[in-house]
């Protein structure tokens, strides 16, 4: 007898929204701004120093930016230098120097992980080891789509990923989730999207909303993958990694570095 009046009272509290389950909210954060954005053509072996000058360029434009993340999850004692351009002159200059700061022999063209993370600390930041922006390397892409949401909205700046199995670079500058709000620190939700750019002309992806099933297993333009470049063999002065084992068969990411 008492379980029924228990019973009763459950479903009283339930039909009067005593005991009604909170709804699950939806966030919509995205720092993209449409001034820090160029395309890399002509250089088609340029993706990731346009990714440097569309990253910095969005860091500068995000106003919370202004008090950078630094390596020890605190604001950075090194101010950002960097000034917005989006000239072909300027990603051409970051290009070279990429490639006289990576970890792959110079007769491959482009740049790989290592040249793109010290260019976007040392034209942001004054130094190669600035700390504010690191290479991150997960076993699932879950794992990888998560620490790219929590980057962005617990430090406000764009993130670099490695898509077509490593061999180019694209920066995701904003998400949907739903769930509790990444803002807080909480992992209590579920990534329903993310703001995509390309810095290829032809793609066509510009500030896209792609949602997560395609970028897990959309057409190969917009698909998050696994790395699979093994042109980085000489070890990185930076971290003391070598990138071809570090980041084979792994989701590869650049980000800032997150608060402690």
């Amino acid at each position: 007898m008492a379980s029924v009046f228990i019973s009763l009272i459950a479903v009283m509290a339930v039909l009067f929204g005593q005991a009604a389950t909170p709804a699950r909210a939806t966030y919509v954060y995205n720092i993209y701004d449409s001034r820090s954005v160029r395309y890399q053509n002509p250089d088609e072996t340029a993706c990731t120093a346009t990714a440097v000058i569309i990253m910095l360029n969005t860091a500068y434009y995000s106003a919370a930016s202004k008090a950078s993340i630094g390596g020890s999850g605190k604001a950075s004692e090194t101010a950002l230098v960097w000034k917005p351009t989006v000239s072909y002159k300027s990603q051409e200059s970051i290009l070279r120097w990429e490639r006289g700061h990576m970890t792959m022999p110079l007769y491959k063209p482009g740049a790989d992980v290592h040249g793109w993370r010290n260019a976007v600390n040392y034209y942001g930041w004054g130094s190669t080891t600035a700390g504010v922006y690191a290479d991150f390397s997960y076993k699932t892409m879950s794992q990888a789509a998560m620490a790219t949401v929590r980057s962005i909205a617990l430090t406000n700046m764009p993130v670099g990923i490695l898509t077509w199995y490593g061999g180019h670079a694209q920066i995701v500058t904003g998400y949907s989730a739903t769930g509790e709000d990444p803002r807080t620190g909480s992992t209590n939700f579920k990534i329903n999207g993310v703001y995509l750019t390309d810095p290829l002309i032809e793609r066509r992806h510009r500030n896209e909303y792609v949602t997560y099933q395609r970028w897990l297993s959309g057409s190969m333009d917009v698909r998050f993958m696994p790395y699979y470049q093994g042109e980085s063999i000489y070890r990185d002065p930076v971290d003391g990694r070598v990138g071809r084992t570090e980041w084979w068969g792994k989701f590869v990411i650049v980000a800032p570095v997150l608060p402690k």
